[in-house]
């Protein structure tokens, strides 16, 4: 691919065609969402801020768009004998009335979460989900770790924070250690009453908005993999659903 990323953003931007529709994307719940909307109009301000408009009158999917997360808009344009498509990074400034308007930040090839190998979602208040973590060669157990989120091929768990500090970093070291030995754990799913069993060894551990969370990454037995198969599907209906009713 050509270096498009070397280019000044500013040049992008004004080759934007008023009236166009363009796909611009974001996460809900670690949800993919993607609206295709008409291009307005764009503005530089006197600090070099890039500012770009979008008309989503007719837009369903709005509350997915809230003011600071960020945004995909897809880009493509000619080259040589070819297509170039590239994103335009940016975050929501306004999602009030009929339009969108987004700042401009940053040209990349591709956002994230469209990388992926099979679609994520995120469980709310409203789910009971954890897992139960075994190391067999041990004989010992994670104590029933609350979800964060899954995939057909992965899952991640919450660290709590409210516990007792010598417990948290205990946990930690623990999760640690399973990450330098690449140990195989037993692995069973709690969600909403369904139990899926797996294997999985850790990958990451991470932080987000303060919360401490552990990476999987899992295989599933046939028999398994389609009842989460279908778990995911139904998570990924409520999403939209919710979505829309806001």
């Amino acid at each position: 691919m050509a270096n498009v990323f070397e280019i000044d953003i500013k040049e992008v931007v004004a080759k934007l065609q008023k009236g166009k529709d363009y796909n611009i994307y974001t996460l809900y719940r670690d949800v993919p969402i993607n609206i295709k909307v008409p291009f307005s109009w764009f503005n530089i301000s006197k600090t070099s801020e890039v500012y770009l408009a979008f008309n989503w009158k007719n837009t369903s999917m709005k509350h997915a768009f809230k003011t600071g997360n960020s945004v995909y808009v897809k880009i493509v344009i000619p080259y040589q004998n070819t297509e170039l498509s590239f994103y335009i990074k940016c975050s929501v400034f306004s999602s009030a009335g009929d339009e969108l308007v987004l700042v401009a930040d940053s040209l990349i090839e591709l956002p994230p979460f469209l990388k992926r190998s099979s679609v994520r979602v995120e469980f709310d208040y409203k789910h009971k989900a954890y897992a139960k973590l075994c190391l067999k060669d041990l004989d010992e157990c994670f104590s029933n770790p609350p979800l964060k989120n899954i995939s057909e091929t992965g899952f991640a768990i919450k660290i709590e924070k409210n516990e007792n500090k010598d417990i948290i970093l205990d946990k930690i070291d623990k999760i640690k250690d399973l990450a330098k030995r690449d140990a195989l754990l037993d692995v069973e799913l709690y969600i909403d009453g369904d139990i899926v069993r797996s294997k999985a060894n850790l990958v990451n551990i991470y932080e987000e908005e303060d919360e401490l969370y552990a990476g999987f990454k899992m295989s599933v037995d046939k028999k398994d993999a389609a009842k989460l198969r279908s778990i995911i599907m139904k998570l990924q209906q409520e999403i939209i659903q919710e979505i829309k009713s806001l």
